[in-house]
């Protein structure tokens, strides 16, 4: 790496985060608004037995971010996850995964944006696409003010949401013991069952309940721009993925216990619904706040994390070079790509074409799976290397090798069954294209640098000539 590329990384890791940041970067990226709108969904499916979906991705999320950890701070440099893949399988895997990571995110982010609309438009009187600009630009312009004006609004945002899911499981738990308006712990298990519509069920919603899991990874992003990037590595890893599963199988615990699952409304949010049960109504507009606020906390840790990616892949030649280019600790250019791109297609799937949305959401669906598995891989390529050489292990995943397969076969697992069930099978199709040409312009990238580089050496290093023998 040239001095200058290294000057690049070491502006961008100023260390302006701290802890309390780290934790909720990490869990703004993960709780949005799907948590409060769209789990009544997977609760028609599955019944009681989500519980038992959400534990299990929650299990195999949690080893992910271990073995994150374990690759981050055992690695011989500082970095985002992509800094790390670069160094144990090369430049190549590193543009793929960057990239699709990077579009993983654009994507989501205009999600987010777009569901902003739907919920703001009517309450503003202000068009879908007025409301989408709004919101994206303010987003954006948060990431650019400085970094921790970034941390600071995921802070304030996640806190919104977090403070709103422990009230709800407190007021659950006095419910639960009180026993007022028949909430009981039986709920779990009467009506059908625990799993009333068969475990295959149970199993089919797995690949869509992993993905509301998707963003704990952001917390080892930011970790560069903190005092402690080790420390804070490791606090993530260690607590934010449990915490992610304390609310999510907390909250919905509290949910089925204060009413029975088949009455909830798929049209409207289990939790309204659950405090409308036991007689506390007139809500709709608080709800309302927080989805807004989960909107905007996903949006704006998107930008970030987009951007983030696009500078480190700039710097290291898989990128415009002027997107690494800091101004304050900030990619400034970066994120204005990752805002520009997020703008353009939520303007597009809300004001010209609906059916675009879905075209995005199905050629990115699957290629955070890839982005998981690559991880894993990387983290037993590097522990066994370590090991080779009688390295202490910092983080360890544990029973190794044996845990960390089981992790592989587990994300390829999720795979096959997106792509045997009829309803997901297109979104993997689509992502294995989006890969497809992804790994073209990987190639065409390698080349063109390796012409750049033979280029730039005198004509005898060029041709293969060592130096000392050369005249």
């Amino acid at each position: 790496m040239s001095p200058a590329s290294q000057k690049d990384l070491d502006t961008a890791a100023r260390a302006t985060l701290k802890t309390r940041h780290m934790s909720m970067i990490a869990m703004g990226g993960v709780i949005g608004a799907g948590l409060f709108v769209s789990t009544s969904s997977t609760i028609h499916i599955a019944g009681p037995a989500i519980l038992v979906a959400y534990l299990v991705d929650g299990l195999l999320v949690f080893l992910l971010m271990r073995m994150l950890g374990e690759l981050s701070l055992n690695g011989s440099a500082k970095g985002n996850f992509v800094h790390h893949i670069r160094r144990v399988f090369g430049p190549f895997m590193a543009f793929m995964v960057g990239w699709s990571y990077w579009l993983y995110w654009i994507v989501t982010a205009t999600v987010e944006a777009v569901a902003a609309s739907a919920i703001l438009a009517p309450i503003t009187h202000l068009s879908p696409v007025a409301v989408v600009m709004i919101c994206v630009v303010v987003m954006t312009l948060t990431n650019l003010i400085s970094v921790r004006s970034f941390g600071e609004a995921e802070f304030w945002l996640s806190c919104i949401k977090i403070t709103t899911i422990i009230a709800f499981m407190v007021v659950g738990t006095i419910f639960l013991v009180v026993g007022y308006r028949g909430t009981s712990i039986a709920h779990l298990w009467q009506h059908g069952g625990f799993s009333p519509n068969g475990w295959r069920d149970v199993a089919a919603i797995l690949p869509a309940v992993m993905f509301t899991f998707a963003g704990a990874e952001i917390a080892t992003v930011a970790a560069c721009e903190t005092d402690d990037p080790a420390r804070s590595v490791t606090v993530a890893v260690k607590t934010v993925a449990l915490r992610i599963l304390v609310f999510y199988v907390g909250g919905l615990f509290f949910v089925l216990c204060m009413l029975q699952w088949d009455k909830i409304d798929l049209n409207s949010s289990p939790f309204l619904q659950s405090l409308g049960h036991i007689g506390i109504n007139g809500l709709t507009g608080t709800m309302t706040v927080v989805v807004c606020s989960a909107v905007l906390s996903s949006l704006n840790s998107s930008i970030y994390v987009t951007s983030r990616v696009l500078a480190d892949l700039s710097v290291h030649g898989e990128g415009p070079s002027q997107w690494r280019k800091h101004w304050r600790g900030v990619p400034v250019a970066a994120v204005l790509a990752g805002g520009a791109s997020t703008l353009l297609f939520s303007v597009i799937a809300v004001g010209f074409n609906s059916s675009f949305l879905y075209f995005l959401i199905n050629a990115s669906g699957a290629v955070l799976l890839f982005n998981y598995l690559v991880i894993a891989l990387a983290h037993i390529r590097q522990r066994n290397a370590l090991q080779q050489k009688g390295r202490k292990i910092s983080l360890h995943v544990w029973l190794f090798p044996y845990l960390s397969w089981s992790v592989v076969a587990a994300v390829l697992l999720i795979f096959i069954m997106m792509a045997l069930s009829p309803s997901t099978r297109v979104q993997i199709l689509c992502s294995m294209a989006t890969l497809a040409v992804l790994a073209l312009f990987g190639i065409c990238n390698l080349r063109l640098r390796h012409r750049q580089t033979q280029s730039s050496l005198p004509p005898a290093q060029a041709q293969g000539i060592p130096p000392e023998h050369a005249i």
